[in-house]
């Protein structure tokens, strides 16, 4: 018995009869009824501004027209403020604005919307404004031919925006029977032949109090707010709903090119792929979609083909989710040269969705993104008003808003995969270019090679290679250090790296020698521990921890056993933020480092390389020696290691990567305990500096007394940036390793040499690549004239396919087996993420690896395999 009572009790305080209008509270505040004419009303009290809006939705979209009425939907929202029986024309809107409100409207594919917006005190008048207009207008015939007037006007206007002519074409052909693929405007011709009984013939077949619903937010009290829009839209009659049976929207067989011809000074694309409804359990995952391939600076195509690739001058994505079947588009801009590409290169990152796992923090930061679109909208009356609205309209439930952004926060890696697989399919492509000539930049059918293309490129990667991703937590602390975690739970270790931008990139022929002296000395002791204590703590943990400093970064890294990680990780920290950088320590230390330039000048091989590096780069600092000066080394104070530490270690510039049997949730807090505490400054980095063009040889002779004399020959090389390294990456494959051409050719068929083999350098703003040959000194010009030989056939004859794959399996081979270790990928990690490339970058590294074509091989073996430009350094016995 008390259940019941509490059961009727619970029903009685969410019903409540407001002066006649039965309405419930269907959420704290937000009330709904539905008049005895069928019309709905919505009201939600929002005080937080004295402001209201008053909004009247129609199922009157231009989807609810027949063919030869196209257009008539936006033509009413035109007219319905021209005039009524009781205002005149211009009458309607004099009488909002002198409230200090505004009155507009907006036509949709699946309804109409009018509204007001003002100050609270406006409510009464904006019903009776609005059911005036929508009920009683009288559509003066001449008002009527001057408004169609003005509709063509708005067609042209249309016509002469590029992005929105693309878009209207785009959309005409990216359905082929559903009613969305005609215009929301209409025709010219249609618009011209709508006469005043069309009009009103359509209003009493769409504008019914059963097709309308009318919203209330703002500073009201509902019970007032639902009384009044009853009193001004409950007279109207009933009239039964009118049901339109909507054509199903049939599969597409093959791409589809849509292309304009315009005098425009930039080149626009776009790109359209079957969408979900928003009534499909699909959308939400779609909208999560749009934010990761195509909304701000972060998201896939910005990077790709803005950042990384440099082909576009502007991206994004977005989602069309209708009643009726949805669209998912990405659209731009581009150099035209670069339109083809564009369109591909879109492609490739819209398919990879299907294969590549989406990482935890991309997906987080999408669905916050599409989360905060709704918060966001509930900054105004009028953006909570359409929110309700729009989903009273489509779903019959304003309360499925809020269900929907609920579902936004639970999409997952699994459904973003399962709802790509869904809906991108490449023979569903609608592409659409418009540009000057451009019915020379693609055709048709190399639109469908262009599709099957991208669609082969992004299943490069296989379930085997996405089972050895795993996942990775990114977070940045407060102070700005980057925070990685990858658990790897199969062996009881862990590896940590903190990286940050410095290495040789930063020195000068002054200072060469810096950054290795400040990597070897950074381990000799804190400010709390001295060198000898510090290397017992960390040894009693089976650990290690050192220094490094390579051409573009530098750091500390460690590995320990993972029963240790809260020990280690303060250890780690200690060292990192509070380093001695004692001048009893450092004098140490330079002898450990002299001995290897000594050791250098004894190696010929390695006397070589260095000669090679600073004849192909200098006087870039990638041309100063590794190792660094020995004069550099030998007179520099613990005061000048300070203050480079002081100049380019700081925490919002840092990358800390943690790799192995930890737990993620475990390991931030002890992360934020030690390292979030460091408050430092960083001063601004000095600027890469361009490297110099190469435009003659460089040649030099070093005397050595040897059994024999080394040769290296070489050529300036794509950086690390560049879409040239990968194709470079491969050509250097086909020639390196005992499998490699030039081992084939110049040892086992020529024997001229023992050593023989091929290395690439990657650089920020330049590389390189050298060919080197050991052999008797005899054989030397025999040695020189065979390199020139393999170079000069790779350039005219080219390689072939089989080479090709055995390249691409031995990189990618190498590339996997060199990550086995917890310290290789925490390191890979951190400096990918330092370098811009992305912590993830290793799974598009595989990808563009196996991208590469014969034809791109071709054209960067032409483009820097230059007899006019290289590099020839010979060590060894001189010949008399």
């Amino acid at each position: 018995m008390k259940q019941v009572k509490f059961l009727f009790f619970s029903f009685f305080i969410i019903c409540l009869a407001l002066k006649g209008v039965w309405a419930m509270e269907i959420a704290p505040g937000l009330y709904k009824t539905v008049l005895d004419n069928g019309l709905t009303l919505i009201v939600e009290e929002n005080h937080r501004a004295p402001v209201v809006s008053v909004q009247v939705w129609v199922k009157a979209g231009s989807a609810y027209e027949k063919d030869d009425e196209a257009g008539i939907t936006h033509l009413i929202e035109h007219m319905i403020f021209k005039g009524t029986e009781k205002r005149k024309p211009g009458e309607i809107a004099d009488t909002i604005e002198s409230f200090g409100g505004n009155i507009n409207a907006f036509t949709s594919y699946d309804y109409t919307c009018y509204y007001v917006n003002g100050p609270s005190e406006i409510l009464d008048t904006a019903l009776d404004v609005l059911s005036d207009a929508i009920f009683h207008s009288v559509f003066d015939p001449t008002e009527l031919e001057r408004e169609k007037q003005v509709v063509l006007e708005e067609m042209r206007m249309r016509q002469d925006r590029p992005a929105l002519a693309l878009a209207e074409a785009v959309m005409q052909k990216a359905y082929l029977k559903y009613p969305y693929r005609r215009p929301i405007i209409g025709y010219p011709e249609t618009v011209k032949a709508i006469t005043r009984d069309d009009i009103l013939k359509y209003m009493a077949r769409r504008y019914r109090p059963a097709h309308m619903a009318v919203v209330i937010v703002g500073d009201v009290e509902a019970e007032t707010a639902l009384a009044k829009a009853a009193t001004y839209f409950g007279q109207e009659p009933k009239k039964p709903p009118v049901e339109v049976n909507f054509p199903k929207e049939p599969p597409k067989k093959k791409p589809i090119l849509v292309t304009l011809n315009k005098e425009v000074q930039e080149g626009y694309f776009q790109l359209a792929l079957p969408g979900p409804s928003l009534l499909d359990k699909e959308a939400p995952v779609m909208d999560v979609i749009a934010a990761i391939l195509g909304q701000g600076e972060s998201s896939r195509l910005y990077r790709a083909l803005r950042r990384e690739k440099g082909i576009v001058h502007t991206v994004y994505a977005y989602t069309f989710t209708p009643k009726g079947p949805g669209l998912f588009e990405v659209a731009g801009t581009a150099p035209v040269e670069n339109l083809r590409e564009s369109l591909k290169e879109a492609l490739v990152e819209i398919f990879r969705l299907k294969y590549e796992p989406v990482l935890p923090e991309e997906l987080n930061k999408a669905k916050v993104m599409v989360a905060a679109d709704f918060v966001y909208s509930r900054e105004t009356m009028q953006g909570e008003a359409r929110k309700l609205g729009a989903f009273e309209m489509i779903t019959g439930d304003p309360l499925k808003a809020k269900a929907y952004l609920e579902a936004i926060k639970k999409v997952t890696p699994a459904q973003i995969k399962e709802v790509a697989q869904k809906f991108f399919t490449p023979q569903a492509v609608v592409a659409g270019l418009l540009a000057q000539n451009v019915s020379q930049i693609i055709s048709q059918e190399e639109l469908e090679n262009l599709v099957e293309e991208a669609e082969m490129e992004a299943s490069g990667i296989t379930p085997e290679m996405e089972r050895w991703v795993a996942p990775t937590v990114k977070k940045k602390l407060p102070n700005g250090l980057t925070v990685l975690i990858t658990p790897q739970k199969d062996v009881p270790s862990l590896a940590m790296t903190l990286v940050f931008p410095g290495g040789l990139r930063f020195e000068t022929k002054e200072t060469n020698g810096l950054f290795r002296t400040l990597a070897g000395l950074w381990t000799k002791g804190t400010t709390k521990h001295s060198a000898e204590v510090l290397a017992t703590l960390i040894e009693s943990m089976g650990g290690e921890i050192s220094g490094f400093s390579g051409r573009n970064t530098f750091g500390l890294k460690g590995v320990f056993l993972a029963d240790y990680l809260d020990k280690a990780l303060s250890i780690f920290a200690e060292i990192a933020e509070n380093p001695a950088f004692s001048q009893d320590e450092l004098e140490k230390l330079k002898p450990e480092l002299l001995s290897a330039l000594a050791r250098q000048k004894d190696d010929p091989l390695q006397l070589a390389v260095k000669e090679f590096y600073r004849l192909l780069f200098s006087p870039h600092p990638y041309g100063l020696n590794i190792l660094g000066s020995p004069e550099v080394i030998q007179n520099l104070t613990a005061e000048d290691i300070k203050k480079a530490y002081d100049s380019f270690v700081a925490p919002s510039r840092g990358v800390l990567a943690i790799v192995g049997d930890v737990d993620p949730e475990k390991v931030l807090p002890l992360i934020e305990k030690y390292f979030g505490t460091w408050q430092k400054e960083a001063p601004p980095l000095p600027e890469d500096k361009e490297p110099e063009p190469l435009l003659e040889p460089r040649i030099s002779t070093i005397n050595m007394d040897r059994e024999q004399v080394h040769l290296i020959l070489g050529f300036r090389g794509p950086d690390i940036f560049s879409q040239d390294r990968y194709a470079m990456e491969v050509l250097n494959a086909i020639l390196a390793g005992q499998g490699g051409r030039l081992f084939k050719e110049l040892r086992d068929k020529e024997a001229l040499a023992y050593s023989v083999t091929s290395f690439l350098t990657l650089g920020i703003n330049t590389g390189g690549i050298g060919f080197y040959i050991a052999t008797e000194p005899a054989k030397k010009k025999l040695a020189l004239a065979g390199l020139w030989q393999e170079i000069t056939k790779i350039t005219q004859e080219g390689v072939t396919d089989e080479e090709i794959k055995r390249a691409k399996r031995w990189l990618v081979g190498r590339y996997l087996t060199s990550l086995q270790t917890n310290s290789a990928q925490a390191m890979e990690q951190a400096v990918n993420e330092i370098l811009g490339l992305g912590y993830n970058y290793g799974l598009r590294y595989i990808q563009k690896i196996q991208n590469v074509d014969w034809e791109n091989i071709n054209d960067v073996a032409k483009k820097y395999l230059q007899n006019q430009s290289y590099v020839l350094v010979t060590v060894g016995p001189i010949e008399d």
